[in-house]
């Protein structure tokens, strides 16, 4: 099983690398860069949430989220299953951003974007969730489009996302927003 991902991963970096295009290139390198420390997350929406009463609570319930997410998937999965990435064995005149010098498995930004997407889900209306799937969804996309993950290693920060955000939403609503 573990040799039949092992070959998908390497067909999807394959492809990747085929549909590069100058203003394609230039749009993922600017989403990786957004979803970077989850800095769009902070800035588009715990901020934003945080000064307005109605998303208050939402804004607390992501930051929680996203904390516990950096601390499970980058410092105890990424270190623990210590993965290379497939940039390592591409040039770096290929390379469109700089080669990240930490490993793969989880992608980060995949867990962080797709756990502040979760958030909102649960929180929030269509209009605020809908945007933030596809912020999220095109985060995870340049990760591999850029050739520093694997399509598993997407997945499984996308899986991580989910199950951080949902699980920290619950725990709050349950025991720590809880209505009277």
């Amino acid at each position: 099983m573990f040799q039949k991902l092992r070959q998908m991963d390497e067909r999807v970096v394959k492809r990747m690398s085929a549909i590069h295009r100058p203003v394609l290139d230039r749009v993922m390198v600017l989403f990786t860069y957004a979803g970077t420390g989850a800095f769009v997350w902070w800035i588009a929406f715990v901020i934003p949430m945080l000064i307005t009463r109605r998303f208050r609570e939402t804004s607390a319930i992501m930051t929680a989220a996203l904390g516990i997410n950096y601390l499970l998937g980058e410092i105890i999965i990424k270190k623990s299953v210590g993965r290379d990435r497939p940039s390592a064995r591409i040039s770096d005149e290929d390379m469109k951003i700089n080669k990240p010098k930490d490993h793969s498995f989880p992608s980060g930004h995949s867990a962080s974007s797709f756990c502040a997407f979760t958030v909102t889900a649960w929180c929030c209306p269509l209009w605020i969730w809908l945007p933030a799937l596809a912020l999220a969804g095109t985060i995870a996309f340049s990760r591999m489009y850029l050739r520093v993950h694997y399509l598993t290693d997407v997945m499984g920060g996308i899986v991580l996302g989910v199950l951080d955000g949902s699980l920290v939403t619950l725990v709050f609503r349950l025991f720590i927003f809880k209505q009277s």
